[in-house]
């Protein structure tokens, strides 16, 4: 029975970093909208030249957890319910 009690951790383990891998890509993408506001309504060349550092760190944020997340999609094997959100 040991077996079955480790294996149902490592469950559970994997289960909550694929939840925080989530919430990670819902809040880069949430970030990303903001600072991509942020950039629309910039007035000053030096605020516009901030946005775009900011949205250019964002989006290798998002897509080093996106790659995390299609990584551990890939581990899970094809029958996985794993999803990528929208």
């Amino acid at each position: 029975m040991p077996n079955t009690a480790s294996s149902s951790f490592k469950k559970k383990e994997q289960e909550q970093e694929k939840q925080e891998l989530l919430e990670s890509l819902r809040q880069t993408r949430e970030e990303l909208r903001w600072a991509r506001n942020a950039f629309n309504n910039a007035v000053e060349p030096e605020l516009v030249e901030a946005c775009v550092y900011e949205i250019n760190a964002l989006q290798a944020r998002y897509a080093y957890f996106l790659r995390q997340a299609r990584e551990q999609k890939a581990e899970e094997g094809a029958g996985s319910i794993f999803r990528l959100p929208r």
